[in-house]
């Protein structure tokens, strides 16, 4: 009676154990063979086989191709020599989808001491490996960031006191000292000494807030030579918000620092230069100045003696003398007046730039006006005909448009062979604040390789005999048209008659044309 309530007990705690085994692990047993007997409900919930699918049937139901035949191989050696096997195996389900499971399989003997039969236990770890995979992938992540991070930049570590825990190569290879002479050190080792207390200092009190700090640094190199870079410091706070350790992320820019000063020097030279040739320009103008006035009282009163005397040479001594002593003196009136023709021109071209600026607003009609007023026998002598459009109010120098007005439709008269001048003035508003002012003529136009030398002093594409004049007219003009802020340019053809173009701003700023 004993015995039999010792097998009931015995049998009892057997099938709790079972229970409990049933509820806590995936179980399956396996024959010799290793076709499966007996299959728990967690087994089957988690391959999505029903029991009847697994019955008979061996784990290559559930093969889900993941391990080596070596791996499979060891396993069996392993079970089949009656030892215990343990390791993590990824099955596919049913339904296609895998799972990891920690597996345990207890090999159970006959008398003989073979395998009879296989327990595995195994219990469900496929969310561990995914978590495990997942942690694999960041790390691989932060390990390929710290490596392109390393490729590209100069990388420091630094704990709360600033002593360094960890540098780069490519902070070895630009300090010049080997990793181990600055582990454990500070960056005094690199301290160049080119920046005041005050910069470290507040460097120093960012971080230790807690913020980041960026900004530009020169270092000392082991071997004495000194490099910049361009730092950024980031501090990474401990729970209580303090600092843990520093990482200190920096870009060589020695090369771009250097350019830096090549250029400030180059500016620091460029504004010595200016102001040397400031100096020389005052001084170029002030001796310009002393010549028109030479000019203007000494260099005339001998001009008029010339041709005074001459004229009454040829008056009083007309009979006297040979038709070639005649035509003789009369190249000496016509040289003394060419001269002072010049001379007046000269005049002209110095008052432009050492007179004082003149600009007020005015309607450019009364500056043409004027010019017709002065030109008024010659388009008369000529007959020419001069229209022009309704003309804009805007900041000028009455007086020296009314030369740049004059010059060019001298010209336009004047190089119109024999064709009846015909003249025509436009205007037109630009986009950028300009109006650009045209005169058109019918003339004999110029061909478009004498476009640029035109505008320069003493050029001249006739000679006196075709056409008179001093050749000074269009750097006048030129010289006016730039002085009030604008540009002049010319489109013609031989033949086909010129216009010339100039622009003129219509704002002003301080008290003179606004230039663009």
């Amino acid at each position: 009676m004993l015995a039999d309530q010792q097998l009931k007990a015995s049998l009892k705690e057997i099938d709790d154990l079972k229970a409990a085994l049933d509820e806590h692990a995936i179980v399956a047993i396996t024959d010799a063979q290793g076709k499966i007997t007996c299959v728990n409900d967690k087994f089957c919930a988690i391959s999505k086989y029903d029991r009847e699918e697994l019955l008979g049937q061996d784990h290559r139901l559930i093969n889900s191709g993941h391990h080596s035949k070596k791996f499979i191989r060891e396993l069996w050696t392993t079970v089949a020599h009656g030892r215990v096997w343990k390791g993590e195996i990824k099955n596919r389900a049913k339904d296609g989808t895998f799972y990891w499971v920690d597996t345990t399989i207890v090999p159970f003997l006959n008398a003989d001491g073979q395998p009879r039969q296989y327990i595995a236990i195994r219990a469900d770890i496929t969310q561990r490996k995914a978590v495990e995979e997942q942690l694999r992938d960041s790390l691989k992540e932060v390990g390929d960031l710290k490596s392109a991070l390393d490729e590209h930049a100069i990388v420091a570590i630094t704990d709360a006191k600033g002593k360094i825990t960890y540098v780069n190569d490519k902070f070895c290879a630009i300090s010049k000292y080997a990793r181990e002479e600055l582990l454990g050190q500070d960056h005094r080792l690199i301290n160049s000494g080119h920046h005041p207390q005050a910069f470290i200092r507040e460097l120093w009190t960012t971080i230790g807030q807690g913020w980041t700090w960026k900004g530009e640094i020169k270092n000392r190199a082991k071997d004495g030579s000194f490099y910049w870079v361009d730092t950024t410091i980031v501090p990474f706070l401990d729970a209580d918000g303090k600092p843990l350790h520093y990482i200190a992320i920096r870009a060589d820019i020695t090369k771009r620092k250097a350019a830096e000063a090549k250029i400030q020097q180059m500016n620091v030279e460029l504004e010595q230069r200016v102001a040397e040739r400031t100096a020389e320009l005052k001084r170029s103008n002030l001796e310009l100045e002393q010549f028109a006035y030479v000019a203007s009282h000494d260099m005339r009163e001998p001009l008029r003696a010339v041709s005074g005397f001459s004229q009454i040479l040829k008056r009083n001594c007309s009979d006297k003398l040979t038709p070639h002593e005649d035509e003789m003196i009369g190249h000496i009136v016509d040289g003394a007046k060419r001269m002072a023709d010049i001379i007046d021109d000269l005049l002209a071209l110095s008052r432009i730039g050492s007179q004082p600026h003149q600009f007020e607003m005015m309607e450019i009609a009364k500056p043409l006006e004027r010019a017709l007023e002065n030109l008024s026998v010659t388009i008369r002598e000529r007959r020419a005909l001069i229209l022009h459009d309704a003309l804009p109010t805007l900041p000028v120098d009455g007086s020296q448009l009314a030369l740049l007005f004059q010059n060019l439709i001298g010209n336009a008269i004047k190089f119109c062979g024999e064709r009846t001048p015909e003249i025509h003035l436009g205007a037109a508003r630009e986009g950028d604040g300009f109006w650009t002012i045209s005169v058109r003529d019918n003339g004999i136009g110029i061909e478009p390789k004498y476009f640029e030398r035109i505008f320069g002093i003493f050029q001249r594409l006739h000679t006196r005999d075709e056409y008179p004049g001093t050749g000074i007219g269009l750097a006048i003009c030129k010289k006016i048209v730039e002085r009030h802020g604008g540009k002049i340019w010319l489109a013609s053809a031989a033949g086909n008659g010129t216009t010339f173009y100039f622009t003129l701003p219509e704002g002003q700023k301080n008290g003179k044309p606004a230039t663009s």
